[in-house]
């Protein structure tokens, strides 16, 4: 059975960041949220926290990492996806803090509405090519 998305957003020429602590973590969610804002609608935001609310959640991410050239130094491929998901799903949901001083995309109430993830990470030879796709689902349990 094909499931329907309930949101998708996807962000071209755009270097996924992971979230280290104590350095700039804050600026990363908000880059990622602006980010967003600017590549989907907000009508269509407004539109998907209608279809999203008091469901159960799926949420698909696809992470495209430049691979770098022989001339660089640059780790962007090697970068860990628990570490670069993390700001995704913080991203989503009502606040970037615990503090609640951070306005989030409002998408997702908390973690407690995702029953599944499915997290991938492709390595490509352009930066024009490097970027993220976030597709909101809802949960399907296996039969």
């Amino acid at each position: 059975m094909s499931q329907k998305s309930l949101f998708t957003v996807e962000l071209k020429c755009f270097e996924p960041h992971t979230v280290r602590s104590g350095r700039g973590h804050k600026n990363v969610k908000k880059q990622l949220h602006e980010a967003i804002m600017r590549a989907a609608d907000g009508d269509d935001i407004g539109a998907a926290r209608e279809k999203i609310r008091n469901k159960i959640l799926r949420i698909d991410v696809e992470f495209r990492l430049w691979r770098g050239s022989d001339k660089t130094t640059n780790t962007r491929a090697k970068k860990d996806l628990d570490n670069l998901l993390k700001p995704v799903l913080d991203v989503l949901q009502t606040s970037l803090n615990t503090q609640k001083t951070e306005p989030g995309l409002d998408l997702i109430e908390g973690d407690e509405s995702v029953h599944e993830v499915n997290v991938k990470k492709i390595i490509v030879n352009r930066e024009s090519e490097e970027g993220i796709r976030i597709t909101i689902l809802e949960h399907s349990p296996p039969r």
